[in-house]
């Protein structure tokens, strides 16, 4: 079996992910979910020669970047703490595992460095006691993912997959030993959006901390890549179905309209919410909407003596306030990793340096930023407006703004009188506690 020569890289969504690193013990998955991410988006999915990662590789990098010995891109966002997602293109928790214990190992040695890990799975594996033992007392923060589906078909669709009451029952043991848990509903297949309920009360009773949501996108080849079960939801055409509700084309993927998708998102998050737990919008466009300030998975709400990956368009609009104007060099004032980036990055996605005479992280984002970079332009993201300025750089200038779409609006006025509300009432307890105490 072949050493997994990169383990670890960086996420085709760099670009505006505050999470970007990700660290993974195989280079494919041995569940057979019917959408297969890693197989749909031009990954080795299940097909391809297995590898395995090098946990020994892991460990000298560590050692080495924590005595000064800086030398990559990778190394520098590593010194600065950026947390690994462990299991960023594949589970790390497949049947490979029971043997090879790599994820075992990769934790072993980030729980040394007190190094933050956002640990992404479906299995309940992780509460096993070896595990769990590891986990203890470590800087994790462990996210769980399941499909939202009717219950019935759920079994075929996230094929091999442990049953979603068995995630619950995993969290609240992770919760007692201190861990916080997130529930991911990736992805939300359309027209099965009521059975989200159950999944949100069991998240809720298992002491979960965060839900983030995202609806399944349709890449071109779904009607021959999809697993037949969920071609069968589909109406038999993925792709067709997804052109009914009004679906376009963005770059390999079938994208529902965000008409469809933001009344559904909000009452996920309306309900989330009232059940005390943040939320985050998983959707690439309505990033700018979730709780916290590290992607939809808000880990920095969870995660302790971690830093983020802020040299992207999220994080910047994310920093200011509705009204305030972004410039391009609002980056420059910021922190943006000296070497080559594109290297850690996959072939499909991998960057052309454009100026060597600036980082080349630099380069790309002024690329982005003039909207020549394809669709993540800043305008794509809600949130987000042009204005009829240009600055030095001649680069467009925008503008922070409310969301374009009425249930967002409404959801973020609520929220914020809701927890104005709650601080008012906490400080007027403390407030009367000052007193009773004097």
């Amino acid at each position: 079996m072949k050493s997994y020569k990169y383990y670890a890289g960086l996420t085709s969504q760099v670009g505006f992910c505050a999470t970007p690193l990700r660290l993974d013990p195989y280079n494919r998955c041995q569940f057979s979910c019917e959408y297969c991410f890693a197989s749909t988006r031009q990954g080795f999915g299940r097909r391809g020669e297995l590898k395995i990662g090098n946990p020994s590789s892991l460990l000298d990098r560590l050692t080495r970047v924590s005595n000064g010995k800086v030398s990559s891109a990778l190394d520098e966002l590593i010194e600065r703490r950026v947390p690994f997602q462990l299991g960023g293109m594949s589970d790390p928790f497949t049947k490979l595992e029971s043997r090879e214990k790599v994820t075992l190992e990769y934790l072993k040695i980030l729980k040394e460095f007190n190094y933050p890990v956002i640990v992404s799975t479906k299995s309940d594996e992780i509460t096993r006691d070896e595990y769990l033992e590891v986990v203890s007392g470590s800087n994790t923060y462990v996210r769980f993912s399941t499909t939202i589906v009717d219950f019935e078909q759920r079994h075929r669709i996230d094929r091999g997959c442990v049953a979603i009451e068995d995630l619950a029952k995993s969290a609240k043991v992770l919760d007692s030993e201190g861990i916080p848990v997130c529930f991911r509903f990736q992805p939300i297949i359309p027209g099965h959006e009521k059975f989200f309920s159950h999944v949100l009360d069991l998240a809720a009773s298992s002491s979960v901390k965060h839900i983030s949501a995202e609806y399944l996108k349709c890449p071109i080849d779904a009607n021959k890549k999809f697993g037949s079960k969920l071609i069968d939801i589909l109406e038999g055409n993925p792709i067709g179905y997804y052109k009914k509700l009004g679906a376009l084309k963005q770059g390999r993927e079938y994208i529902l309209p965000a008409s469809y998708r933001v009344p559904n998102l909000t009452e996920i998050a309306a309900q989330t919410r009232s059940k005390g737990m943040s939320f985050g919008f998983a959707d690439n466009d309505l990033l700018l909407h979730s709780d916290g300030n590290a992607c939809c998975a808000a880990s920095n709400l969870y995660l302790e003596n971690a830093n983020y990956f802020t040299a992207n368009i999220v994080s910047l609009a994310k920093s200011k306030s509705i009204g305030e104007k972004l410039y391009f060099k609002d980056y420059l004032s910021g922190w943006v990793p000296n070497s080559a980036i594109s290297t850690y990055l996959n072939s499909k996605a991998r960057l052309s340096i454009i100026d060597t005479a600036q980082p080349e992280w630099l380069s790309y984002l002024r690329e982005m930023w003039a909207g020549k970079l394809g669709v993540y332009n800043p305008e794509y993201f809600d949130g987000i407006e042009k204005t009829n300025e240009v600055d030095n750089y001649d680069l467009p200038v925008f503008v922070r703004t409310a969301s374009k779409y009425s249930d967002i609006r409404d959801l973020n006025s609520q929220y914020i009188q809701s927890t104005s509300k709650s601080y008012n009432i906490l400080n007027k307890r403390k407030q009367l506690s000052e007193v009773s105490f004097l």
